[in-house]
């Protein structure tokens, strides 16, 4: 059977009319898919070397509950602490040498971390070792430095204070190990000669080459510049 095209309108006309008297509504398809989660922010790799910094409490905390886990982890932020620097080489913020200041510095910072949460390690005495004295304080550095840039800027005095920590940790790992083992004959002689205690860290005289001043400004950079 045909309907002509005046028949099909008011076949229309009469659907449309009943579905408003049966006050009928046909009810919107409903999604089963959940929201989607926001966009994950792309971190640049200034933000990524930064993050390597603050990740010496989880080093911490894994290092004392699983030794392994912990070692792993420690050589898993040395690499990727590594790699970034090689970004900065490549882009000309920092030379070969300055890179590889910053991450002997790194370095011993983890390790420092890593052998002081270790269930079955400790740090032999010796009569004189600056290392884990000088290691301890770019730690806390990191932390304060973080903490205090996170609240909208670092007081002007105590950004000098770091700047000062920092260049004399670096300088003292800008050291060859001849050069080390020096220093501390010279002041175990001292020490011998006039009966005194040996020098804290912060007390020994140590030479700021350019490298490890410039050195030290990236690494202020990490956290000044968001």
């Amino acid at each position: 059977m045909e309907f002509s095209r005046r028949d099909f309108m008011k076949l229309v006309g009469v659907s449309v009319a009943s579905l408003a008297l049966t006050r009928c509504r046909v009810s919107l398809p409903v999604s089963c898919y959940a929201p989607l989660p926001p966009p994950t922010p792309v971190l640049s790799d200034r933000d990524r070397l930064r993050n390597c910094w603050l990740r010496f409490g989880e080093l911490a905390s894994t290092t004392g509950s699983a030794y392994e886990q912990g070692e792993a982890l420690r050589r898993q932020l040395s690499a990727e602490h590594r790699t970034l620097l090689d970004g900065f080489v490549q882009n000309w913020e920092l030379n070969e040498a300055e890179a590889n200041l910053v991450q002997e510095a790194y370095d011993a910072a983890l390790y420092h971390v890593w052998r002081s949460n270790a269930p079955i390690t400790c740090y032999e005495p010796v009569m004189v070792d600056y290392a884990p004295v000088s290691a301890q304080i770019l730690v806390q550095q990191a932390q304060v430095l973080d903490e205090l840039s996170g609240q909208g800027g670092i007081d002007p005095a105590t950004l000098e204070a770091a700047r000062a920590a920092i260049e004399h940790d670096l300088a003292f790992y800008a050291l060859s190990d001849d050069e080390v083992n020096q220093l501390y004959e010279r002041i175990l002689a001292e020490w011998q000669s006039q009966g005194g205690a040996t020098p804290a860290f912060e007390q020994i005289e140590l030479e700021v080459t350019p490298d490890a001043r410039h050195a030290t400004e990236f690494i202020l950079s990490l956290f000044t510049q968001r």
